[in-house]
């Protein structure tokens, strides 16, 4: 009956015709609209800025130079308290390194600085601490603390003095002008403290006794008790009873110490 082109003919209306009345809540209500496009999701590993990586590298580098100039200035430090504790004089050159400690322990001129000495193939930079000494009984002594290899080189060496002290003479070099005198001079307190130390060096001299050391000693401690254990045999050389040598046995005395230790 719709069929024809009469007036009762059903006007078609597209689903889409947006010009019609809409009802609330009805799929195609509502003027159509373009979907909106959302932004991407943030990246959650994005790397920082440039600024950031720059601004965190320079403080690991400031922090690493702070670290490096903090354990530099040890040895400074550590001099600095030592002058402090014997009333002495600290020096230093570039405010980096120590140079040297002067003073009066137990009444003796004292001296602690740092030097290089050219009696060995090579340079050798050590700290060394050093006292005056009387020495009417010509006592000569040289001691040195062998390395690994020196150990390993010489553990069927027998000792050449009396000590009673067969682990101390395998662990060090020594040599003595006056081994009726040396165990005086070189005491089972001595023994043990000098033990403490992996590069340790003693060196009796007709009017110097001096402890050494490799490099810039840094521990407060370690000056400390080398210098007491060193005070303590200048006491005891200082009290051996006097003895006549001839000038030219103890130069040559002293050159033994310089060629065997």
């Amino acid at each position: 009956m719709f069929e024809g082109g009469g007036k009762g003919r059903m006007p078609q209306v597209s689903q889409f015709d947006s010009s019609g009345p809409r009802v609330p809540g009805q799929i195609g209500s509502g003027p159509l609209r373009a979907v909106r496009e959302q932004p991407p999701p943030r990246n959650p590993n994005r790397p920082p800025p440039a600024w950031a990586i720059l601004t965190s590298a320079i403080v690991v580098a400031a922090l690493v130079a702070l670290v490096a100039v903090w354990m530099r200035r040890a040895p400074y430090r550590a001099w600095q308290r030592f002058a402090a504790s014997i009333g002495g004089e600290f020096r230093s050159i570039d405010g980096m390194a120590p140079h040297a400690v002067s003073g009066t322990v137990r009444d003796r001129p004292f001296l602690l600085e740092t030097g290089t000495s050219s009696e060995d193939d090579a340079p050798y930079y050590h700290t060394r601490g050093r006292v005056p000494l009387k020495n009417t009984g010509s006592f000569i002594l040289g001691l040195r603390r062998k390395s690994l290899l020196e150990s390993a080189q010489t553990m069927r060496d027998t000792g050449k003095y009396d000590l009673d002290d067969p682990d101390f003479e395998r662990k060090f070099f020594l040599y003595c002008n006056d081994p009726d005198n040396l165990a005086a001079v070189l005491t089972a307190e001595a023994r043990r403290s000098l033990s403490q130390f992996h590069d340790v060096e003693i060196y009796i001299r007709m009017g110097e006794m001096e402890w050494r050391r490799a490099g810039e000693v840094r521990d407060l401690s370690a000056i400390q008790r080398l210098t007491d254990t060193l005070l303590d045999m200048a006491t005891a050389v200082d009290a051996l009873p006097a003895r006549s040598r001839s000038l030219t046995q103890v130069l040559a005395d002293e050159r033994l110490i310089e060629k065997g230790i």
